[in-house]
């Protein structure tokens, strides 16, 4: 340090407390904060601190007269008084991230609270900060993780999760928070690839209103992310393990004793909050001897909690502390009946509250009473929409949205282009308490009712015309409204038209969410509410709308049999009697989508076909030639199939790629699934370059779409047989345990029931039939009884009749793999009757005197893959019966048969089933 341009000697303790003082210039450091950062770790007399005080002002010039920079506040502490000038900034270094809340003061009474977390990261890599409402964590959250910051070379990053309304955006938010590029696929992994090899302290602010998703992605973090720390805040600890959970307790109040001191009371942290707060606010106020009792009182009656104490020095101001006195034990009276008996620490924070709302005017009392019905953030348009008809009130809402905010009684958030405004949570549970009691909230719920129906009524269309995270930043954040309304219409008291109304207004947004069964449940329950008879055919439209959302509800969560058709079938007899052509080609496509779904392909394909003598825009001729092409696929007629793609492909040019490559029409994502269809085809024809780009191109649209729906249809019918067929195991794992999560995490049953197939399979081929074959009996029992994706059934058994085999049990899989031959010559469903010939081929070549029957098989298979153009199957066929013609000898044919299949191949040479080829073919020569 250099006074002038001479050096100043000063000891450690003293250079720590001038940095404490300047830190603040002009403003009351106290004793204890000064203690607190000479000694941290330490407990030491005052005598200590006086000591190094006067050794510092020594060293500055001052003396007992002249206080040019440092001057005493008899009995409470020490301002640092000369002018301070900042001539730079200490650099992080360019690796170093910090985005913390900026405090302009240090939390007062927590140096204790302040060590112990910190000390806290010596042993666990996370701590959680756990206590009431109001009682100060993120403040003790901030000032720990300044102190920190230097530990950690690449930073601290720090999310506010109160916010947030939907807690399967916190990876976008964590994303976003750390400043990486902007990725419309899982946010999740770059998070774990930025993070991996980075020292970091992370900071979750608020997490009660998302404590689930927020233990799952700490317990992520802290195994892929070894380097990063967490710090966290929340009313409940998260229960992860590693997790070092800290109660931070309210802050100290004097006891009730007469004689109470200035000087006394100052020793004690409530004490010191509210008169540091009041002497900020407050020209000229003097705390004294009179004033320690009533200020000692008033911080007992708040119970120690920080918020309370905070807004009661708030209000000296206008009252003076005598009457803050009088005003808190009014209101804990009124609260409690007159008995003020162990006061739960949210009854004092109502009672604070309580004091504040009758301080305003009765239009912001109104305004913030209406505003309490929402749950998260909302924006200006919702405030208007729920205070319209109210006199001139609305003319007047930006004025009195805006005192709301001076006042601290409204939060507001400028992150987006748009302030977004949040009510706090215990003002909220305050203010929609009085709403109740003043018989509004029904009315106000009606207007939220009549706002959603507004705002998401072109949602829909917009589905098909923007990105999945545009749509979601629009509509998303209305999906507590929409539950808040529903709650209510569904009541005693409710509206059941409202709830009819929002309901068919919501359907697009539970689907985007992927929220199934939220919708499921709400349909059921509109389909219920509507009385039969004139009212019923007056609502047709919305019954039509409500039967298209069940049928398909039903058959994401439970199937396609009987129900779905049913409601499909309901809702095409009510689109075609008001001749509403886009509601019968929804309905159509549903019930294709069932039909094929259970194996009825005839009945799929003359739906098909009914579906494109209707469709006029491109995209519905699009989607039609892809339901024709799949429904062909599944008979085994692969050149029409193959036809009719590359027919989807043509429409598929112009409509769509001028709306949105993620574009989601019928709640479904055509468009991924536009580019993943010709995968299988283009692999059973001989190309599987192409089609493993095909796969890829349609797994990263649809993880770019955010749809959950269309990525696990895209995993489950098309990445995951792909990369098993084509005998690439470590790809096939991938696909499958991402279908198995995303399943899971979305409720959808069909889905999660096809990942256990394709896992079981994934072990059989792996060479652990011992834990396969009963995983794939389950799994394949469950797709069974319930039809769903009856497509696989029959390939299913047949990679179980090779798991037996491979166990031992010849006869049975034997057995099982003829069933699925003879399932597939029922139904007409021959796109892999080739393999299953080759598998029994390849079993009867087990038992004894079988192999003239296995010959037979391969023969047949061969004929079938030659018919259906299907070249891969023709190889894998080829190669079973060259082994089996090798076995008695006839090396020369065995050869001849092999090499003119392996020579129409013209890429994926570097493919298993093409590699195995050429080692088969230099052994036969």
């Amino acid at each position: 340090m250099l006074n002038g341009d001479k050096p100043v000697a000063l000891g450690s303790r003293a250079f720590d407390i001038l940095l404490a003082l300047t830190d603040r210039p002009g403003e009351l450091v106290t004793k204890g904060e000064l203690i607190a950062r000479a000694w941290p770790q330490a407990i030491v007399e005052e005598s200590n601190l006086r000591a190094q005080v006067a050794q510092l002002r020594r060293s500055l010039g001052d003396n007992q007269t002249n206080a040019r920079f440092v001057a005493a506040v008899p009995g409470r502490g020490y301002r640092f008084v000369a002018p301070v000038a900042y001539s730079g900034v200490a650099s992080e270094g360019p690796a170093a991230h910090n985005n913390l809340p900026r405090q302009l003061k240090q939390p007062i009474g927590r140096a204790e609270a302040i060590n112990a977390v910190r000390g806290r990261f010596q042993r666990y890599r996370m701590t959680t900060i756990v206590g009431p409402g109001g009682i100060g964590k993120t403040t003790l959250c901030i000032a720990v993780a300044e102190q920190l910051l230097p530990s950690y070379e690449h930073g601290v990053c720090f999310l506010d999760l109160a916010p947030l309304a939907n807690a399967q955006l916190m990876p976008g938010v964590l994303a976003n928070a750390l400043r990486l590029a902007d990725s419309a696929t899982d946010p999740l992994p770059g998070v774990f690839a930025h993070l991996r090899e980075k020292r970091m302290l992370l900071v979750l602010d608020s997490c009660e209103f998302v404590v689930d998703a927020t233990a799952r992605l700490a317990e992520m973090l802290m195994k892929e992310a070894p380097g990063v720390h967490i710090l966290a805040t929340s009313r409940e600890a998260l229960r992860v393990e590693e997790e070092s959970v800290y109660r931070l307790a309210p802050l100290d109040t004097p006891p009730e004793t007469a004689g109470l001191t200035a000087e006394e009371a100052l020793t004690f942290p409530a004490v010191q909050l509210f008169v540091d707060r009041v002497t900020s606010s407050v020209n000229g106020y003097e705390f004294n001897d009179n004033e320690a009792a009533l200020v000692a009182d008033i911080c007992r009656q708040l119970d120690g909690i920080a918020l309370a104490i905070e807004l009661a020095a708030g209000r000296v101001e206008a009252f003076g502390t005598r009457g803050v006195s009088a005003l808190l034990d009014d209101r804990f009276r009124l609260l409690t009946g007159g008995r003020r008996t162990s006061l739960p620490r949210h009854q004092t924070l109502e009672a604070t509250i309580d004091w504040s709302y009758d301080a305003l005017s009765s239009a912001e009392q109104l305004i913030l009473r209406k505003l309490a019905i929402f749950a998260g953030e909302f924006m200006l348009d919702a405030v208007l929409a729920i205070t319209s008809d109210d006199g001139d009130l609305q003319t007047n809402i930006p004025g009195h949205l805006a005192n709301l905010v001076a006042k601290s009684l409204i939060a507001v958030n400028f992150d987006r282009q748009v302030a977004q405004y949040r009510l706090l949570d215990t003002t909220r549970a305050y203010a929609l308490a009085k709403l109740a009691q003043r018989g509004e909230r029904d009315d106000v719920v009606r207007r939220v009712g009549d706002f959603l129906c507004g705002v998401l009524k072109h949602s829909s269309s917009e589905i098909e015309t923007v990105s999945g995270d545009e749509w979601l930043s629009r509509y998303g954040h209305h999906i507590n409204k929409v539950r808040m309304v529903l709650d209510w219409a569904n009541s005693p008291g409710g509206d059941a038209q409202v709830g009819l109304a929002v309901t068919v207004a919501a359907i697009p947004l539970w689907y985007q969410l992927s929220l199934v069964d939220e919708c499921l449940g709400a349909v059921q329950r509109a389909l219920l509410s509507i009385d039969p008879g004139a009212g019923r055919d007056m609502q047709a439209r919305q019954v039509m709308q409500l039967y298209t959302a069940l049928g398909l509800s039903q058959a994401f969560k439970f199937g396609f049999a009987p129900q779905a058709p049913a409601a499909f079938t309901k809702a095409l007899e009510i689109a075609e009697g008001l001749n509403d052509v886009e509601a019968q080609l929804e309905a159509l496509w549903g019930l294709w989508f069932c039909q094929i779904g259970m194996g009825e392909y005839r009945t799929s394909l003359e739906l098909a076909q009914r579906f494109m003598a209707l469709a006029e825009s491109g995209l519905d001729r699009f989607i039609g030639d892809r339901m024709i092409s799949m429904t062909l696929f599944c008979m085994g007629d692969h050149r029409g199939a193959r036809r009719h793609a590359n027919l989807m492909l043509t429409h598929h040019i112009a409509p769509v790629e001028t709306r949105s490559v993620n574009a989601v029409r019928f709640r479904f994502g055509h468009s991924v699934t536009a580019r993943v269809q010709p995968a299988q085809l283009l692999w059973m024809q001989g190309f599987p370059e192409q089609a493993i780009r095909a796969v890829e191109s349609a797994v990263g649209a649809a993880e770019a779409s955010g749809h959950a729906i269309s990525l696990c249809e895209a995993l489950a019918r098309w990445s995951c047989p792909l990369w098993i067929h084509m005998g690439d195991l470590v790809a096939a794992d991938l696909s499958i345990t991402t279908l198995l999560d995303l399943a899971a995490a979305n409720a959808l049953s069909p889905w999660e029931a096809m990942g256990r197939c394709w896992k079981a399979t994934l072990l059989i081929k792996q060479g652990s039939s011992d834990r396969g074959i009963p995983l794939l009996r389950t799994a394949l029992d469950e797709l069974q009884k319930g039809r769903l994706f009856t497509l696989y059934n029959v390939r299913f058994l047949g990679f179980l009749a090779e798991g037996l085999a491979a166990a031992g049990q010849i006869a049975e899989g034997l057995a099982v793999v003829e069933a699925a031959i003879r399932h597939s010559e029922d139904r007409e469903e021959f796109w892999c009757i080739a393999e299953l010939l080759r598998v029994r081929g390849e079993i009867l070549s087990l038992e004894e005197g079988g192999s003239a029957l296995a010959e037979l098989s391969f023969r047949q298979s061969i004929d079938w893959a030659q018919r259906q153009d299907a070249l891969s199957w023709e190889l894998l066929a080829s190669m079973s019966l060259a082994r089996r013609l090798r076995a008695r000898g006839e090396i020369e044919e065995a050869r001849g048969r092999l090499a003119r299949v392996y020579s129409r191949f013209t890429e994926g040479l570097a493919t298993p089933d093409l590699k195995a080829a050429s080692a088969l073919l230099a052994e036969l020569s």
